[in-house]
């Protein structure tokens, strides 16, 4: 932005500001000149080329008010905007703007009257004890993962003996409706495994106990809403012949897997390396976990009333986040009705979620404010520096699109929530996970209530993992 336009912010009550907002002649001018330019680029006058009509001329044939209305159109969004930013001021909702129109000559002015993010009141948030869990391996997770990589391993060899579960069986097979083929419901040497993941739900069971040579007939009846319209309510009869069936052979559990899958010679070497890389991962959920709850034990300390306004905008920002992350070709209407909700009742289960992260990130801001807490325009360019080269990227070209997506003051909030996030967590006090059980027996059902819910609202969706259950301790690998 690069007008020299001057804001006066004065607070209101109710978590409300007013932008006094003066945009200097020059820009006022310099905006209606390039209106001009725009309106000549498309308007067809007699006598003139398009885009070569004068100044004059437009403005005789179109009306000085015209042309101000909608120079003012144009440009008091942007405005705002940059009023918004000169002020440092975080809207939360639209502003409700009051001007008297462009002025014949001179500044011109307006208000803008319009909510804020409120400031949370702070409670303790020094020395909180805060359970923290024990770093521990879970038990069989490195048996599972040598057996993963034997897996991996594993040849199949031909057996002349009928499919079994587990086995894998070569196949020819066809789809007729009516006795017509249907387009690609056809397909040779096509490989499945028995009790795996198949062409469809049940369609290897269909195999079991075929050897190689042998034909078996069945019908699938497809629903109406299937999604493939060739398919959608229609009787598919699909013939299927065995070509070949071979059982999965595992390697040997010993120094030759190991050297087989993996960079060590022994397999007392892979198993140790396959612990620390567990106990690494481990140590971060550790950490990722008592953050949370160091951050939530923090909230419940904070007094502050959370606009609804901020709850939808959130409520909207999960579920806009939730489409983007659907397979291709769902949508959010299909993803509810198989989750048997309406947006109605998705909306209602997120509101509470989405309210506590609010609650959560206000706390942190007031946190940093109450430590003056701040990132230098030397450290957020170095920051940009750093994600540059993790990345693998020219630090010089992603500043550079850093500062023309305008979301420098972005990452520059981001710094400082995250730094006030790290003092709490140093701050804190760790004590086991059963001394803390033992001191939320001692809340109130208040702060219980306003402390629910460990994590950031959001949908489950395809292909993230689902909670896993609380681990047990190995002592070795």
């Amino acid at each position: 932005m690069t007008s020299t336009l001057t804001t006066e912010v004065t607070p209101l009550e109710n978590d409300r500001v007013r932008l006094d907002v003066t945009v200097p002649e020059s820009e006022v001018r310099r905006r209606t000149d390039a209106t001009i330019r725009d309106i000549a680029k498309k308007a067809r006058i007699p006598g003139f080329r398009p885009g070569k009509v004068p100044a004059n001329v437009v403005v005789q044939r179109f009306g000085k008010d015209h042309v101000l209305s909608r120079m003012v159109e144009d440009s008091l969004g942007r405005w705002y905007a940059e009023a918004v930013e000169k002020g440092g001021v975080d809207p939360i909702d639209d502003p409700e703007v009051d001007f008297d129109g462009p002025p014949e000559s001179g500044d011109l002015t307006f208000t803008a009257t319009v909510r804020v993010r409120p400031k949370a009141t702070l409670g303790a948030y020094k020395g909180l004890e805060v359970g923290r869990r024990e770093v521990e391996v879970p038990e069989g997770a490195v048996d599972a993962e040598v057996e993963r990589l034997r897996e991996q391993a594993a040849r199949l060899q031909p057996v002349e003996r009928a499919a079994a579960h587990g086995d894998f069986a070569t196949i020819d097979f066809e789809g007729r409706v009516d006795g017509k083929p249907i387009p690609n419901g056809a397909g040779r040497d096509y490989l499945i495994e028995i009790g795996g993941r198949g062409l469809m739900p049940g369609f290897d069971q269909k195999v079991l106990g075929l050897a190689a040579g042998e034909e078996t007939s069945f019908t699938v009846d497809y629903p109406a809403e299937d999604e493939r319209p060739a398919l959608a309510g229609t009787s598919v009869t699909y013939t299927v012949t065995v070509k070949r069936v071979q059982e999965k052979v595992l390697p040997p559990l010993d120094d030759a897997l190991a050297a087989q899958v993996s960079e060590f010679d022994t397999l007392d070497e892979l198993r140790a390396d396959i612990f620390e890389r567990a106990r690494t991962a481990v140590e971060a959920e550790v950490e990722e976990s008592f953050r949370r709850t160091v951050l939530d034990a923090v909230t419940r300390e904070v007094t502050v009333e959370v606009p609804e306004v901020m709850v939808r905008r959130r409520v909207s920002e999960i579920l806009h986040d939730t489409a983007h992350r659907l397979p291709k070709g769902v949508t959010l209407d299909t993803y509810f009705r198989a989750t048997g909700r309406t947006p109605e009742q998705v909306v209602e289960e997120l509101t509470p979620d989405a309210e506590m992260s609010i609650r959560r990130e206000l706390a942190v801001e007031a946190v940093a404010e109450a430590e003056s807490i701040a990132v230098s325009d030397e450290e957020l360019l170095q920051q940009v520096r750093e994600d540059a080269e993790k990345a693998g990227r020219d630090a010089d070209e992603l500043l550079a699109r850093v500062r023309e997506s305008d979301v420098m003051e972005t990452l520059r909030r981001d710094m400082v929530r995250d730094r006030a996030m790290r003092l709490l967590v140093d701050a804190a006090v760790p004590i086991t996970v059963e001394q803390a059980k033992a001191k939320e027996k001692l809340w109130t059902p208040d702060a219980k209530e306003q402390g629910a819910g460990a994590e950031a609202a959001k949908l489950w969706t395809p292909g993230q993992p689902e909670p896993s259950p609380r681990t047990r301790s190995t002592k070795s690998p």
